[in-house]
């Protein structure tokens, strides 16, 4: 539980304000009786509170703009052992851990403090975060959380309902028995996307349009495969289709092997070409042009010399080219006869077969193909019909189990809520109804009566319905849910706070001289902090107070 809060901006007057220290059950800030002072930090300290608990709206406040950056200190306990922290507002973004001394014993990130709390109060919900769930709990004037109409969602109302409602299925701790369901149901729909994404990309065949085409299939089938036995019947022997498609398996590796033998003769001829480019040269020598003047003595023998020295000058240069073609041509060569090897390879542990024509094969094949492509399209129409009844399914049993769940969940909110009214309103009035209509939808209304102070007595209840209910620790009401409220409803209220004794509510109100003498006890008994105008403000003052001249 909550412990204590202090910070050293607290002041009466110009003196410390003591520590603030709590306990369990009801907790109350006590504002003027009448109604008189206001602006004097009733909703500030709730916001503390709440900041205690992990929110930031108190950095965003009045009293932070007003005031210089300052730290709260404050403390749990569970199990008999009190754990001490410090937050300042200008990182908020740090949990200090301290002992009795205040004297920093290590930082913790934000989130890690939160889960900390979540452990310590048993609420590590699955698909629910501690600091989601309690804060739309803690209603509070600058929260925004507040609407009457709209009691599940936070931001006002503007929260999306699928988001409120998985919150309350996870604190009403049902979760993980819809998760399930949802992961069939996930699971079914990546089987589709998998199978369309297998067809678009043509690793699967396209199935059949519809169930026409696969009754035409399945007739066409059968006239085929009736053709492909009297192929069979022309030949002498039996034929299996396995001695066929051996033959027609070693027909392909024959016409492989004859291209990987083309390829490597082309490929020897080009080496044989590039060597005798190496040793020889492509341009004849000066012996070579000699031997021509001798057969053509009015030759222009300087001329020929002058190419000839040119055409050395880029033989020089074309070695290093035909050296380098020579070693990736023989590359070429080994990798082909590797494939050579593996095909040669491959045909020999196919056992010998019977000998068929290649008028036969193709025959015989073509009909084969054509069978085995119409009953591939069937299986995949068969395919695509199972998942679609497979995800079906799915989604039927989880959609009937998040009925079910939520109507488990209403029920039991509905019943404590009716139990609720009844302390509250001495079972005059009606109570309110909580409809979870679907998984992103539902009404929250009080029959017959949509006053302001109706919805925010219904809102209350409602919160309290939950707290009975959950495992939610706390929850915390400001004045502004009970402005509107007739005071013999405030005072039974207040006595329906005061029995909830295992767990901590922390409520800020005022204007209670008119509440029950027993109400007005139980707020005195009860108050952690009584707070009223000027001096006796928060933080020892009013800052929309004027100056004084």
């Amino acid at each position: 539980m909550l412990k204590e809060i202090s910070c050293d901006a607290f002041k009466i007057g110009d003196q410390p304000r003591p520590p603030v220290r709590f306990h369990m059950g009801l907790n109350t800030i006590l504002g003027s009786v009448t109604g008189a002072a206001g602006s004097i930090g009733k909703s500030t300290m709730m916001l503390i509170i709440d900041f205690v608990f992990g929110g930031n709206t108190y950095t965003q406040s009045d009293a932070v703009n007003e005031l210089d950056p300052h730290t709260i200190y404050f403390s749990f306990e569970f199990d008999n052992t009190e754990y001490r922290f410090s937050r300042n507002t200008e990182e908020a973004d740090v949990i200090v851990v301290v002992d009795e001394n205040r004297n920093a014993l290590e930082s913790w990130g934000i989130k890690k403090y939160t889960q900390w709390l979540a452990q310590q109060y048993n609420m590590n919900l699955p698909g629910a975060s501690f600091r989601n769930t309690i804060s739309r709990f803690f209603r509070i004037y600058g929260k925004n959380n507040h609407n009457e109409l709209k009691p599940l969602q936070t931001r006002g109302g503007e929260e999306p309902k699928r988001d409120a409602i998985n919150v309350l299925i996870s604190l009403f701790q049902y979760y993980e028995s819809i998760e399930d369901f949802k992961k069939q149901l996930q699971y079914a729909d990546e089987r589709i996307k998998a199978f369309r994404t297998a067809r678009r990309y043509e690793f699967i065949p396209s199935a059949v349009d519809g169930l026409t085409k696969y009754k035409a299939n399945v007739v066409e089938i059968a006239s085929l495969e009736l053709e492909r036995r009297k192929l069979a019947n022309l030949d002498e022997a039996d034929v299996q289709p396995a001695e066929v498609e051996k033959a027609n398996e070693r027909n392909v590796l024959k016409r492989s092997l004859d291209d990987t033998r083309r390829e490597i003769k082309a490929r020897q001829d080009e080496l044989h070409l590039l060597n005798l480019n190496l040793q020889h040269g492509a341009y004849p020598t000066e012996a070579d042009l000699q031997a021509l003047h001798e057969f053509f003595p009015e030759a222009d023998l300087e001329a020929l010399v002058k190419v000839e020295k040119f055409h050395s000058r880029i033989q020089t240069i074309l070695s290093e080219e035909l050296r380098q073609a020579k070693t990736a041509v023989e590359a070429d060569i080994s990798e082909l006869q590797e494939v050579e090897a593996k095909l040669l390879s491959h045909m020999d542990s196919i056992p010998a077969s019977k000998a068929f024509t290649d008028e036969f094969l193709d025959a015989y094949t073509s009909l084969d193909r054509r069978i085995n492509k119409l009953k591939d399209e069937n299986e995949a129409f068969d395919i695509r019909n199972r998942l679609g009844i497979e995800k079906k399914d799915a989604s039927e049993h989880y959609h009937n189990q998040v009925a079910t769940v939520l109507e488990d969940i209403e029920i039991s909110i509905n019943t404590q809520m009716e139990a609720i009214n009844d302390e509250v309103t001495g079972g005059e009035y009606n109570a309110p109804k909580l409809t979870l209509s679907a998984y992103n939808s539902y009404t929250f209304e009080t029959p017959k009566d949509k006053g302001t102070g109706t919805n925010h007595r219904s809102m209350i209840i409602y919160d309290l319905a939950v707290l009975q209910n959950t495992v939610l620790p706390a929850l915390a009401h400001d004045s502004v849910m009970f402005d509107s409220m007739p005071r013999p409803d405030l005072s039974n209220l207040i006595r329906v706070y005061n029995d909830q004794i295992e767990k901590q509510i922390f409520i800020a109100v005022d204007k209670t001289s008119e509440c029950t003498q027993e109400a007005q006890h139980i707020l005195r008994e009860t108050t952690v902090l009584k707070l009223d105008n000027n001096e006796q403000a928060l933080f020892g003052e009013k800052w929309s107070r004027k100056e004084r001249t």
